[in-house]
């Protein structure tokens, strides 16, 4: 089934009715789809909010009060449309009034088509390029303010850790000790007993806490058996039923890439545990000819996932933003299928990249 070309949507500027529809004849025969004809700035904002075109072709002379310059300001800081000046008016007065409403093209009466189609090709170029730099930028804040909020929320964790944990153990230990030199015999001994159990809870509460920053296994063994303990861990904490499956022999890969998949992983349980309201998660770890596939299937409620990366490019979602950065910084591509009802389906693609290669 052919796949419908979208024409750009541009909206006509023009108080010439006679000009306004040969422009509009030279946009269809060039390609593009005009939306509507304005002879006056406050036409063309109406029209602007109703339409929403991809571009304005704005004459700078129009009848009324407001001239194209206007309301190209006003377009531009209210809509985050591209304009492009259509006049036969190149006095430096008119340039320099121009310049400051930031238009993205300037075509002097009479035009050829080729010269028309080239300026608001750029135009229209010019602005897609501009958007996702606005979105990229957007998203970079967000998640700069979720690494800041991770990090007081981590510090505040092992602070109260330390405090109420090791610093209650430390200072048991300190009685005990105190008290061993007033007493003798069996009160001295089982005081070294409690002393020596206290040491080894201490000691199991250290392991937890350094295993809670970064589990020594994904260092130690790599992230096969990385990804089987954060499964039992989140099968454990949440009631889930986490399976998780990888091909037999997987060679370690690059530190930055086990990193980022481990993190992925540990993220999407999380979102799973908190939202999904599923029974039964799936992690599935295997090499597809130079690249690493990684998949988490859960059977949960599922979602919208337009909306949700709606959300995540307004900086919401930032659990998924974390994600796809992390998945970026590897060279990877992350998948999220999902529909209400019928759970969701997270896949990263990354190249493989063995341990050996990055030392």
């Amino acid at each position: 089934m052919p796949v419908a070309v979208v024409k750009p949507k541009i909206l006509v500027v023009e108080d010439e009715l006679i000009v306004a529809r040969d422009i509009e004849q030279q946009l269809m025969g060039l390609g593009y789809e005009p939306v509507g004809t304005a002879t006056s700035g406050e036409r063309a904002i109406e029209l602007v909010q109703q339409q929403r075109p991809d571009l304005v072709l704005m004459d700078i002379q129009l009848a009324g009060p407001m001239d194209g310059i206007v309301a190209a300001h006003i377009i531009r800081s209210q809509y985050a449309l591209p304009v492009v000046f259509l006049t036969a008016y190149s006095a430096d007065d008119i340039l320099a009034r121009a310049k400051l409403s930031e238009p993205f093209g300037y075509v002097l009466k009479p035009f050829a088509e080729r010269e028309l189609r080239t300026v608001l090709e750029m135009a229209l170029y010019k602005h897609q390029s501009e958007a996702k730099l606005i979105t990229v930028t957007r998203q970079l804040k967000a998640l700069s303010r979720r690494v800041l909020e991770a990090q007081e929320a981590e510090r505040r964790r092992v602070a109260i850790e330390l405090h109420d944990e090791l610093g209650q153990s430390l200072t048991a230990i300190k009685i005990n000790l105190q008290l061993s030199e007033r007493v003798q015999g069996e009160s001295r001994r089982e005081l070294t007993a409690d002393s020596i159990r206290i040491v080894e809870s201490t000691l199991q509460q250290v392991r937890s806490l350094a295993t809670g920053l970064r589990p020594s296994l994904l260092d130690d063994l790599g992230l096969a058996p990385a990804l089987q303990w954060i499964a039992e861990q989140g099968a454990t904490r949440s009631g889930l039923v986490v399976h998780c499956h990888h091909e037999r022999g997987l060679s370690r890969l690059a530190p930055d890439i086990e990193t980022a998949c481990f993190r992925i992983v540990q993220e999407a349980l999380t979102n799973i545990a908190r939202h999904a309201q599923a029974r039964d998660v799936a992690i599935t770890l295997k090499r597809e000819d130079d690249k690493l596939v990684m998949e988490v299937r859960d059977d949960g409620c599922g979602f919208d996932v337009a909306a949700m990366r709606g959300r995540a490019n307004a900086g919401g979602s930032l659990g998924v933003l974390g994600m796809q950065e992390r998945a970026t910084l590897i060279g990877g591509q992350l998948e999220i299928e999902s529909a209400a009802g019928q759970g969701t389906k997270l896949r990263l693609y990354c190249p493989w990249r063995a341990h050996e290669e990055s030392t």
